[in-house]
């Protein structure tokens, strides 16, 4: 019975009997209907490899892509005098590619959160500065860029002026999933043994402002500049966060 790919026959399945017979037509259709099966085996396992190669074509592209854009950035502002205007804009892109990396490992589907946390703030510090502390789940690509860039940004800050600008300070991040009528992802971020905390004079700048969109740019975020250290906490709808994979 022959096993067909696109109108070609790719194999034979072959059913041997110790004795001649002559098929019934209702073991013909039996042996029919499993060459059937194999065939649409065949035909998503070919599916699934294409489709890996060709994520695999795109994740490399945009890894160029980013790569590029970092290039003419820093060929562009070459003659900035403001350098920590073009170091932060290069950091930004840093951030965004190494959560690239980390969506690479499964093509771009998704991304298992306490990865994306770890390879963006051990580009700030040693991690273990950084207390994390919650249920890991898989993520979506458009979550883990926008979790990248928020952390980007705290780190960043928490360096200059926050906690981890002290020998003694630390963070801790905590995560959980709300449930409920409407099931929430909360993200909480703490400093502790750091300066004495004060409320900034004005809105800051572009990174100021990438912290208040929140994740996903939802706008729920909460900072309260304690004394003792910066607290914020940020929430996202979990079904726009996490996503399920098979």
């Amino acid at each position: 019975m022959p096993v067909r790919e696109r109108g070609r026959a790719v194999a034979v399945f072959i059913v041997h009997d110790v004795r001649p017979r002559n098929w019934t037509a209702e073991e013909l259709a039996f042996l029919r209907n499993v060459a059937d099966r194999v065939e649409v085996g065949v035909a998503r396992v070919r599916a699934e490899e294409l489709q890996a190669v060709l994520n695999k074509e795109l994740a490399h592209r945009l890894k160029n892509t980013l790569a590029i854009v970092q290039s003419i950035a820093t060929q562009t502002l070459r003659g900035v005098t403001e350098r920590d205007l073009v170091e932060a804009f290069e950091r930004r892109v840093l951030a965004l590619s190494r959560a690239h990396d980390v969506l690479i490992q499964k093509n771009w589907s998704a991304a298992k959160l306490r990865s994306v946390m770890e390879s963006v703030l051990s580009m700030q510090t040693d991690l273990d500065r950084f207390a994390l502390d919650g249920p890991d789940m898989d993520i979506s690509p458009q979550a883990a860029l926008s979790l990248s860039l928020l952390l980007h940004e705290l780190a960043t800050n928490a360096l200059k002026y926050g906690a981890l600008s002290a020998t003694t300070g630390a963070v801790r991040v905590r995560w959980r999933a709300n449930s409920g009528a409407a099931p929430t992802l909360v993200l909480d971020w703490a400093e502790t043994g750091g300066p004495v905390v004060t409320p900034p004079r004005n809105k800051g700048g572009f990174g100021s402002r990438l912290i208040r969109m929140g994740l996903l740019g939802t706008r729920e975020a909460d900072l309260d500049f304690n004394p003792g250290g910066l607290r914020a906490q940020f929430r996202a709808p979990l079904a726009e966060v996490q996503v399920q994979v098979h």
